[in-house]
């Protein structure tokens, strides 16, 4: 079976080598900040550029005490699998964030419900070139 290019679910999720599970929602994002000039007599933007680049990522999960155990500043490499809709070969995607520094965690809970933590990163390249965040198909 061909990949169907649609993901369905998060699997395989880690930072610092401990596994997160019962995530509800993933995010990667690579942090884009477009700058846009015009001068003289331009009416439209003559040039834009994209000088600043910062990935982060966020996990939902409801394994709150998992997540509260990462200390805030830790720098480690964050992975994450969204799983083909159909688990065909070569359909899922996996985002691997290295240099990811662990940010915060929000915890939230009401009665009756599932508790739930907020958990995000942000990433740095240690040569300030290579981009920290990739992706990989399986």
């Amino acid at each position: 079976m061909s990949a169907t290019k649609a993901q369905i679910n998060i699997s395989a999720v880690q930072f610092n080598s401990v596994s997160i599970t019962r995530v509800t929602a993933c995010m990667f994002g690579r942090g884009t900040s477009l700058v846009k000039f015009k001068g003289d007599t331009d009416v439209y933007d003559s040039i834009i550029a994209a000088p600043t680049l910062q990935p982060h990522a966020s996990i939902t999960t409801a394994d709150i005490g998992t997540v509260f155990g990462f200390t805030p500043g830790t720098s480690s490499t964050l992975t994450a699998t969204l799983n083909d809709a159909l688990l065909a070969t070569g359909g899922a995607v996996v985002f691997t964030m290295t240099n990811a520094v662990f940010e915060n965690a929000d915890a939230q809970a009401q009665h009756a419900q599932f508790g739930t933590v907020t958990a995000t990163w942000q990433a740095y390249a240690s040569d300030g070139t290579t981009n920290p965040l990739s992706f990989t198909r399986t």
